[in-house]
């Protein structure tokens, strides 16, 4: 019976199903699993993902040895999946997370890069630059480099960017493609007046291109959103922080559904964030929520402190505390638990879709 149904209509349905459940029925049939693996329908499953709700698809992978997913819509009530799941990765140290895009996630060690699909197990390790001192990237000692992870739609191809500020004024930049697999190097210029200076290592991929929360020029003490196209591989200055009444430092930015936000400093007893649904130059922010200082982590103002992860469907927030600490906060009565997973430390974090994108687009991927 199931051979006679109709090819079109047999895409349609398993086009609404997710990842994990489309590896799951790749072992029904040979006709099944070479249409789930076709890369034409994976591309046709993350586009219906990402345009309808597809926050019910993220989950928050924190790094560590092992590597560790978190459904914090399962903690919060509204979720069926395992709460905490472990990713062991065949890397000799313990990776730091650059970013994720598309349900890639892209990791970083002492001496190359690793690309990552927490979904289907799937990963690739590539070579680090010689632009910046992989140690340093690796540990991130220094203030003036950066990083990101995005994707190029018009090469359609994903791209690792590492760069170095030199004196805030000329920039050393190295572009990986993933397709070639191999890095090109430019170098841009500033005017000299500009003093630059990027807050945080990790770029936030949206829209097409990478986000750093940035200081320019007399902008230095409101501070800019500097953005680097992926297609056309420039750095533009593209939105000013909120405009907010009273001292609050805006720090760092995250991705909620298809929105981008930007948060307060985690040194302020009070956690800010303000949200984006508009695209690019222009677009204005709209607040989000405001938490004046927990109890319990009153003395959590430190660098290391308090950030905002992630915002459930019902209204509650995934917190990082300290250093290796993670709580779901409900803001209505400023209650809050703790997640029941242990992070030896917490070496970055990143937001990603469940996904079957392979990250290899050149040949057999490695399988863990």
């Amino acid at each position: 019976m199931a051979e006679s149904i109709p090819e079109e209509i047999v895409v349609d349905i398993l086009l609404r199903l997710p990842a994990k459940s489309l590896g799951r029925f790749k072992c029904v049939c040979k006709r099944w699993r070479s249409l789930i693996s076709n890369p034409g329908f994976v591309r046709s499953h993350l586009q219906r993902l990402k345009a309808r709700d597809s926050i019910p698809s993220q989950r928050i992978i924190v790094g560590g040895n092992p590597l560790k997913t978190v459904d914090y819509e399962a903690l919060d009530g509204c979720g069926k999946g395992r709460l905490v799941v472990p990713h062991w990765i065949k890397i000799f140290w313990v990776p730091r997370i650059v970013g994720s895009c598309d349900g890639l996630v892209c990791l970083i060690d002492r001496s190359s890069f690793h690309i990552y699909n927490p979904t289907t197990r799937e990963y690739i390790e590539l070579p680090g630059s010689d632009v910046v001192d992989q140690n340093k990237l690796f540990y991130g000692f220094r203030s003036e480099l950066f990083y990101g992870f995005g994707y190029d739609s018009q090469s359609n191809d994903y791209k690792i960017v590492e760069g170095v500020s030199l004196g805030g004024v000329d920039w050393d930049v190295a572009i990986l493609s993933l397709k070639s697999g191999s890095w090109r190097r430019i170098q841009v210029q500033f005017e000299e007046e500009s003093h630059l200076e990027v807050f945080g290592m990790g770029g936030v991929y949206w829209n097409g291109a990478l986000r750093w929360c940035a200081s320019y020029g007399n902008l230095r003490q409101r501070g800019m959103i500097m953005s680097f196209d992926l297609s056309e591989e420039k750095f533009h200055w593209e939105l000013p922080f909120p405009e907010v009444d009273g001292k609050i430092d805006f720090v760092g930015l995250g991705i909620h559904g298809a929105s981008l936000f930007i948060y307060s400093s985690s040194q302020d007893p009070r956690i800010e964030a303000w949200i984006m649904d508009e695209h690019g130059r222009g677009g204005s922010w709209t607040k989000w929520f405001s938490i004046d200082c927990i109890p319990a982590f009153v003395n959590c103002n430190t660098p290391l402190g308090k950030k905002p992860l992630a915002y459930t469907r019902s209204g509650k927030i995934v917190l990082k505390m300290y250093w290796n600490q993670m709580i779901l906060f409900n803001p209505e009565d400023n209650t809050w638990k703790e997640y029941p997973i242990h992070i030896d430390y917490l070496n970055g974090y990143a937001i990603y879709l469940e996904t079957l994108l392979s990250p290899y687009l050149g040949g057999q991927p490695s399988r863990n």
